[in-house]
């Protein structure tokens, strides 16, 4: 059975995500054999068991949401393509396999609609993304490539089921923000979300729809001051271009930046500590960004006092009524695209940093290339938003427990030490660090505080108010256009006349 809508929840074993869990087509080796030619009451009398064994119960004094559509997980970018979608089907079977569907609310959440994407997106773009397939798209179409498809890259290529997928991941993380404006939830969680380099009506680095966007937006309608932290070893550019004309925003990324192994500046290229969001001291957004450039190898400690400095100083600072946290695992080490040595508790030590501020908190995805312990990872966060401790031994029952096993694949326990494959050579020092911290406040002094704003509360659409906002940002530019002709006639008028070139009075 499907949800109808996006605020049914689903808190026992009929529904698909757990179904699909079960489901007897797929291969698994000797030890889920026996689990699975269990009759169905002793499957689930097994995770039972394995949940009240560990202690995993819900926790107390807040409540947590985990929305996930089971049908994210059958597209596929290509043989060749190191976005696998698999790695959320790992995912799933981690966090079912641990008991922790008994800590949480589970949501199937409907795919989104074409209107509700265009809250955000350009809906020419949305209509080209709608009807694109592999069979019909034109390479040498010059809408094909204004849209961030082909070139010699092809990031973002196309694939049977490309809109179903685009609008399912949108769908979970808008789904996840309606339960926090319901207060139905205070942490919500959608692990197929955080698609942060998608703009407005491009794709760009695997990201298709910006469904980060989408859920800021909705958040917007009823929380004064958003903050967006991205962990992901990319720069969140998407997202910080999206509001950077507006202080009820504030991005903080953490990412790599410099030049790759190939000699190109790593994707995309942008956010070193100077960027701030726009120069014009006029507009809100002014300040409003904050990067944190890191250069290859940072290891756990340092990332973990990074993290909690400078997180901890914007937190103060901008007083968000609201965070969304973006935890792509590609920051991870051993990551396919990665360049961090991170391990997984690290990694979810910033999540739980995030968690211990007590604001209504919208958990997601992102980046990740190296399925199995993405999967790792984004159960143990999920652990960490529940207040539960996982065991190390994976339990023997997981589907898929081949991916986890043997010295290559972590061994079959759920904590790798990350350091021992495909390690980079640190290149922070505690001096430079140190100075980026002191860049960093010295940036947020820029910040005039949090603002203090009236919600949108007269049933405006939020797509109405993104069109104003464009339409006041166009004027805004339309002004200081024509202050500009006006400066330079001026100058051209007064070398014609030359006044005051020798003392003369100006004729006039």
């Amino acid at each position: 059975m499907r949800a109808s809508g996006y605020n049914a929840p689903f808190n026992g074993y009929s529904n698909n995500i757990v179904e699909e869990y079960m489901s007897p087509n797929d291969l698994f080796v000797k030890d889920f054999q026996a689990f699975k030619n269990l009759p169905d009451d002793e499957k689930r009398a097994v995770i039972q068991r394995e949940a009240e064994e560990y202690g995993i119960e819900k926790p107390q004094g807040y409540s947590v949401s985990f929305h996930y559509n089971p049908h994210v997980e059958y597209h596929h970018f290509g043989s060749s393509h190191p976005m696998k979608p698999w790695r959320l089907t790992l995912t799933k079977q981690l966090v079912l396999a641990y008991g922790l569907e008994y800590s949480m609310e589970l949501y199937e959440p409907r795919p989104a609609s074409l209107d509700e994407l265009a809250i955000f997106h350009d809906r020419e773009y949305l209509n080209f993304l709608s009807k694109v397939t592999p069979q019909n798209a034109k390479p040498d179409d010059p809408a094909y490539l204004s849209y961030g498809f082909g070139g010699d890259s092809n990031d973002c290529p196309v694939f049977d089921g490309l809109w179903n997928y685009v609008s399912i991941y949108s769908g979970a993380s808008m789904n996840a923000a309606y339960n926090l404006l319901n207060k139905q939830s205070d942490i919500a969680i959608n692990w197929s979300g955080g698609l942060h380099h998608a703009k407005k009506n491009l794709a760009s680095g695997f990201c298709y729809i910006n469904d980060i966007v989408l859920a800021i937006q909705l958040l917007l309608t009823q929380n004064q001051r958003v903050l967006y932290v991205d962990i992901d070893v990319h720069h969140g550019d998407g997202v910080e271009a999206a509001f950077e004309s507006t202080d009820r925003v504030f991005t903080l990324s953490y990412h790599k930046f410099g030049i790759d192994r190939n000699g190109y500046p790593f994707f995309p290229g942008t956010g070193n500590i100077n960027e701030m969001g726009p120069t014009d001291p006029t507009n809100r957004g002014k300040g409003h960004s904050l990067n944190i450039p890191i250069e290859d190898g940072i290891d756990d400690d340092q990332y973990k006092w990074l993290f909690k400095t400078v997180t901890g100083a914007v937190i103060d600072k901008y007083n968000p009524t609201a965070i969304v946290l973006q935890s792509g695992a590609d920051s991870l080490g051993g990551d396919r695209l990665g360049r961090f040595n991170l391990n997984i508790r690290a990694h979810g030590f910033c999540v739980e940093t995030v968690k211990n501020y007590g604001r209504p908190l919208l958990l997601i995805g992102g980046g990740g290339y190296t399925p199995r312990n993405v999967a790792r990872t984004w159960c143990h966060e999920t652990a960490v938003c529940v207040g539960a401790e996982l065991h190390n031994d994976l339990p023997t029952h997981i589907p898929y427990i081949q991916a986890f096993q043997g010295e290559e694949n972590g061994g079959g326990i759920l904590y790798p030490d990350l350091h021992n494959t495909k390690r980079h050579d640190n290149a922070n020092t505690q001096v430079k660090l140190h100075k980026l911290v002191a860049q960093a406040m010295e940036n947020l002094r820029y910040l005039e505080g949090a603002p203090s704003v009236v919600v949108n509360t007269r049933g405006i659409s939020e797509e109405q108010i993104m069109r104003i906002r464009e339409q006041i940002d166009r004027e805004l530019e339309e002004e200081e256009q024509d202050r500009e002709y006006l400066r330079v006639e001026n100058t051209r008028r007064r070398r014609e006349r030359n006044t005051g070139g020798r003392g003369e009075r100006a004729m006039r």
